[in-house]
């Protein structure tokens, strides 16, 4: 729900920014569809602006994978049963309440749509129309000025015996033939929507000014006497607004629609000062613009790494690798320190390598979320066997320093020598994916900071007051869900519910993955308060 918020408040803002530059430039403008387009253009880049926004890319480099191994073996015991719940209490926040108050304005605007709608649709489905002038007209009483109502007009039957009748109906044909029911209907929605927002009712009053503003100019060009006109109006003027998705010969009354009605017609030029939205709306999107971060390791520190030169004497390694429940796991890693030689766990998690027979031989046998395990191999056997348990890894997530990075404990080995590269010896390539968070770190950093800031601010308003540290463990599962919520240190209780409640609200994760395969992985994030 915060997301909605955010839309709605950058909405406003563009709403804001862009109704101010047509006051001060083009409000009293003779363009007036030049007008119209421009207020419905307004509103449609407030709404894509907020809702989309433009996205630029920042490339940061993350620091070396923290562990929390000393959680490795309470990890996996439920230790923290009272601290699961993840509601800090049972009041009511104030987050609860502002969405309660934004959904029943809501609701109270819609429902005074569909109140002024009811009548207008009544008259037409109960009622026979009558053509004139190709347009569709309904005789009524309950209203006394005419509108006309999407592609119908409504009339009180006194109209007809005035001689001013051609006028009337002229005024609202306009209003039909040039479609202002659709601005109606998309501002009228938009209230919905934005009714907190002054600056939507005063686009909607625009709009509908400016829709009387071209229905008399539409008049006056089909060759109807203008003091005739004017006078028509004055005779109207105790007339009053009925319903919002309908344009009344009526409205917009008053000094102003008379100075337009014999303005001299502003000059093409000043068309001009519309280009003023292109800064305003470059402002706009670099102001809601958001940042992708692209996050690179840096340059892993390894040993020196050859090939196994050939007709060199080798041991035969072989074994299975196992977790500590006994699961087999397909995929593990298992490569020759210092080398790219390497083989990968079937199905039955057996592996089979030759390695040189050297004193310094060793093994390295990896998995996503699993301790790495380095074995010395013994030279002076010809076969050797490794029947290996991998034990879980806590992987830590410190949000007050940029610690956590997308890489496992033995890093992909860099490309190979040159030399190395021309031979037809294969490279063993280390396939290990650990779990992401949306835009990385740098987006679990942003949430976590607005999750706190969101929880002390419910706390405020209920007299109390969140600071402590705690240590919240969780699982990534192979769907990338946050499961097997735990504390594992606090400092109180309030912080560690507060911790648990930020872990339980995180979005699903991209998985980690071993060789394709989705594994689940353990992490500790520590937060303060």
């Amino acid at each position: 729900m915060d997301a909605l918020f955010e839309f709605l408040f950058r909405a406003s803002v563009s709403m804001a920014v862009l109704f101010t530059l047509y006051w001060l430039q083009l409000r009293n403008s003779t363009h007036f569809k030049a007008n119209r387009y421009f207020l419905l253009i307004s509103l449609m880049i407030s709404v894509i602006v907020a809702l989309v926004p433009i996205h630029y890319q920042v490339t940061v480099q993350t620091s070396a994978k923290e562990t929390f191994n000393e959680f490795s073996g309470v990890f996996n015991n439920n230790i923290s049963s009272e601290t699961t719940d993840t509601n800090l209490n049972s009041n009511i926040s104030i987050s609860s309440i502002l969405h309660l108050i934004y959904f029943t304005g809501m609701a109270i605007v819609l429902l005074r749509i569909v109140i002024q709608c009811r009548k207008p649709l009544q008259i037409i489905t109960k009622s026979t129309p009558k053509k004139i002038n190709n347009c569709l007209i309904y005789e009524n009483e309950i209203y006394n000025t005419p509108f006309s109502f999407f592609n119908r007009i409504l009339i009180n039957p006194k109209y007809f015996k005035q001689d001013e009748i051609n006028d009337i109906l002229t005024h609202e044909k306009v209003h039909i033939q040039e479609r202002h029911w659709i601005d109606l209907f998309i501002i009228e929605l938009l209230t919905v929507f934005f009714w907190f927002n002054p600056f939507i009712w005063l686009f909607e009053r625009a709009i509908k000014q400016n829709h009387e503003y071209l229905a008399d100019e539409g008049v006056l060009t089909r060759g109807h006497s203008p003091v005739r006109y004017q006078a028509l109006l004055i005779n109207q003027l105790m007339g009053t607004q009925v319903i919002g998705l309908a344009n009344h010969f009526s409205s917009a009354q008053g000094p102003t629609r008379f100075k337009m009605m014999t303005k001299e017609k502003t000059a093409k030029r000043k068309l001009f000062r519309m280009v003023w939205g292109i800064p305003v709306l470059a402002i706009l999107l670099v102001a809601f613009a958001e940042p992708e971060y692209k996050t690179t390791a840096p340059d892993p520190v390894t040993e020196n790494i050859s090939a196994i030169p050939i007709n060199e004497e080798t041991i035969k390694v072989h074994g299975s690798v196992r977790n500590e429940d006994g699961t087999v796991l397909t995929g593990a890693s298992v490569i020759i320190k210092g080398t790219t030689t390497g083989a990968v766990a079937d199905k039955k998690g057996m592996f089979e390598l030759n390695v040189p027979k050297s004193a310094k031989s060793e093994i390295v046998v990896s998995y996503v979320g699993y301790k790495t395990a380095v074995m010395k191999v013994n030279p002076q056997l010809k076969e050797q066997t490794f029947n290996l348990q991998l034990e879980k890894e806590v992987i830590g997530i410190n949000i007050n320093t940029n610690a956590l990075s997308s890489d496992g404990d033995v890093p992909p080995p860099p490309t190979a020598p040159e030399e190395f590269s021309k031979s037809d010896e294969p490279v063993f390539i280390v396939v290990e994916d650990m779990p992401q968070y949306n835009q990385g770190f740098y987006g679990l950093e942003r949430y976590v900071q607005k999750q706190k800031n969101k929880l002390k601010n419910e706390l405020f308003f209920e007299g109390k007051k969140l600071e402590g540290k705690a240590t919240v463990g969780f699982t990534i599962n192979e769907k990338g869900e946050v499961i097997n919520i735990q504390i594992l240190t606090k400092s109180n209780n309030i912080a560690a519910k507060a911790a648990t409640k930020i872990a339980g609200e995180m979005e699903n994760w991209k998985p980690g993955s071993q060789r394709g395969k989705a594994v689940p992985v353990n992490f500790a994030m520590e937060l303060e308060f």
